[in-house]
């Protein structure tokens, strides 16, 4: 090398930044030499084994130290690689197992420094000063900080490996809100004295009508509408109890209901009948009621035996007329002839009782004076029926019951026979009702109120009945 080629001092490689080595600038400006060939060969072989595996006998690779500084294709100077850094340490992907070797990297890194202290002792020279004087700065000075930090990182790992292995889900004595089912913060019914209740009807204080009182009040309505004002005053409202059947079937009807309705069937009809026995224990029920010192008063019991002849009167080319007939039978006076005229009828099936209902309102016709009783004295009734009754008035609920026991004198073609009825009916007090539906613009309630204490005093007796015939059946079969 010519002396008067000018001095440069080296920079700083990334070799001397990988391996801590910090060379001298009189060593940068030494003359490279040629590389050895068992270096070229090295670096043209593709895993850089190439002679290793070839067999030959330059097989061993010559240190770096003896091989020098690499230069490339434009006499730049090249630095290790990675694949020159391999070795006790280094992550294998290939056998899958990911784990650092934080001991094997770093005896490698220690190797490596001591290689590269020896480098710099044999090229010691004066020129480790920069141009101009100036001293080089050490940026190695914070290689402690960098091991520092690679064993925070090791420690940090270790701490996350132990809280994975020993970390359990937290358990809550008392679970958190979210967790926790919902109550309502307000006591239902918390101010009430369970010791001394006094409810309310509704929350509007009223009872509403059950679906089958409303019909029944409607179907009233309805039917005092189509009658003349004038005839109104002579309506008669009964209640019966038997059973419904159809046509000329004694059967009872079975329709598929589980409660009381109304049954529209047109052929179908009640025959007001009930057991002897129950008609017996039902008298005794009612007069039990009658006789109770809280109801003292409030009864009014009438008896009477009465014979009634039923006529049929008028043209063959005009609508027939029935006139009833009823004479008393101890002295045999007239005591009612009028005029019975059929106006409308309501069915009610009860599938849960022993006897259905029926409700009829008819008109009760007064005859005209100049049509006396008396000129119906030689004519043939169409029926004669013998009555014994008792009647039960209770003012206070509008209702009058009838226990009567009905002989009926059929008077056929070729012989006469006598059938007996046990026949249990409530009537309302007609002048009631009629002033409550006059006023039914005004003030409702009041015809609403007659007709439901008149139905309420049908269950009750319709429910007894069922009772009793219970109690009798059970009777009969112990025995």
């Amino acid at each position: 090398m010519s002396s008067s080629k000018p001095n440069f001092s080296r920079g700083l490689s990334l070799e001397d930044l990988v391996n801590h080595d910090e060379r001298s600038d009189a060593k940068a400006g030494q003359k490279s030499n040629p590389l050895p060939p068992a270096e070229v060969k090295h670096r043209m072989s593709v895993d850089g084994l190439g002679s290793e595996q070839n067999g030959s006998a330059s097989s061993s690779r010559v240190p770096r130290e003896q091989r020098g500084p690499r230069r490339n294709a434009d006499g730049d100077e090249e630095t290790d690689t990675d694949e020159e850094v391999g070795g006790p340490g280094d992550i294998v992907f290939e056998t899958g197992d990911f784990k650092f070797d934080y001991e094997k990297q770093e005896g490698a890194g220690k190797n490596r420094d001591a290689r590269a202290g020896r480098e710099d002792t044999s090229s010691s020279s004066p020129s480790s000063k920069a141009k101009g004087g100036q001293d080089v700065k050490d940026i190695f000075q914070e290689r402690a900080s960098s091991q520092s930090k690679r064993n925070a990182i090791k420690k940090d790992l270790n701490v996350l490996s132990e809280i994975a292995a020993t970390a359990k889900p937290t358990r809550y004595n008392t679970a958190p809100i979210w967790a926790q089912k919902w109550k309502p913060t307000v006591k239902a019914l918390q101010s009430i004295d369970t010791k001394d209740l006094n409810i309310d009807a509704s929350f509007t204080n009223i009872i509403p009508d059950d679906d089958l009182t409303k019909s029944v009040q409607d179907w009233v309505y309805a039917t005092l509408v189509s009658i003349p004002p004038d005839q109104r005053q002579y309506v008669e409202m009964e209640m019966k109890f038997g059973i419904i059947v159809e046509g000329s079937d004694s059967n009872r009807v079975s329709p598929p209901v589980s409660s009381q309705t109304v049954y529209t069937d047109m052929d179908a009809h009640l025959t007001p009948d009930v057991d002897e026995r129950v008609f017996t224990e039902i008298n005794r029920y009612v007069k039990g009621i009658s006789e109770l010192s809280e109801y003292t008063g409030k009864f009014n019991i009438i008896e009477s035996h009465t014979k009634d002849l039923l006529y049929r009167v008028g043209m063959s080319t005009q609508r027939p007329r029935f006139l009833r007939m009823s004479r008393d039978v101890k002295t045999g006076r007239v005591g009612e002839f009028i005029e019975k005229r059929h106006v409308s009828q309501l069915l009610l099936f009860s599938p849960k009782d022993s006897y259905d209902v029926k409700i009829s309102i008819n008109l009760e016709l007064p005859v005209p004076d100049n049509d006396p009783p008396e000129k119906y004295k030689d004519n043939t009734p169409v029926n004669t029926r013998t009555k014994q009754r008792i009647s039960y008035i209770h003012n206070d609920s509008c209702t009058r019951m009838d226990i009567t026991k009905v002989a009926n004198h059929n008077q056929g073609v070729k012989q006469r026979h006598t059938e007996s009825t046990h026949e249990i009916e409530l009537e309302v007090n007609t002048a009631a009702l009629l002033t409550a539906f006059e006023h039914i613009g005004n003030n409702s309630k009041e015809y609403a109120s007659i007709l439901r204490t008149f139905l309420n005093n049908g269950t009750i007796i319709r429910r007894k009945l069922t009772s009793l015939s219970y109690e009798i059946f059970e009777g009969q079969k112990k025995v």
